[in-house]
């Protein structure tokens, strides 16, 4: 975990944007000190892709993301993200057959892993951790967080690229009952952004 290697990579797999220095890259591939000059690497490959503008660098696509799944599923030193990874199926098959309960729990764990106490209550760290637990749903869908809708912003949009499968809508709230949530999905219109995708 040099220089927060591994924490990042867990929030790349959550679909964040991490900065990166890329010009302390030195065209050799071994000795890496900095956790720049290993991203810095990996954007050389192809693992990652930069953005110019703003310094950062992400998983460019759902393939890449796959393969970075696939490895970290063989890595003891990311067990907990592996284990949230692979759940993540059942995570999406609870989430279509409203089972609420094993949803709260599945999103609890993979929230745990992704803050400390003092982020805990932070709305980007929740957001982080749903991504990351809908892993799985990279296959069918694009994950979008913060998203305008009708009259608002939803916090974060699942909008399917394969037929027969529903768009996920999702409103976080701190200390609030779910009624709350829902009542403002409704409020503000949020279903108007998706409404073009039907059918097939």
């Amino acid at each position: 975990n040099i220089d927060g290697i591994k924490d990042d990579v867990i929030k790349m797999m959550a679909g964040e944007n991490i900065p990166v220095i890329v010009d302390k890259f030195r065209n050799k591939i071994t000795d890496f000190k900095q956790k720049d000059e290993v991203f810095t690497y990996l954007i050389h490959l192809g693992y990652l892709a930069y953005n110019g503008e703003n310094k950062t660098c992400r998983i460019p696509n759902t393939e890449i993301k796959s393969e970075w799944g696939w490895i970290i599923g063989l890595s003891k030193k990311y067990k907990k993200v592996g284990e949230i990874t692979n759940l993540s199926k059942k995570l999406l098959e609870a989430t279509y057959n409203l089972e609420g309960e094993e949803v709260a729990k599945s999103l609890e764990k993979s929230h745990e892993l992704l803050t400390s106490n003092l982020s805990y209550n932070n709305e980007q760290s929740m957001q982080s951790a749903i991504m990351l637990s809908y892993f799985y749903a990279y296959d069918y869908y694009t994950i979008l967080p913060e998203v305008t809708t009708g009259k608002g912003y939803a916090d974060i949009v699942m909008v399917p690229f394969v037929p027969n499968i529903p768009a996920l809508v999702i409103e976080l709230k701190k200390d609030k009952v779910v009624g709350g949530a829902i009542e403002q999905i409704k409020e503000k219109d949020y279903p108007s952004r998706l409404s073009g995708y039907v059918g097939n």
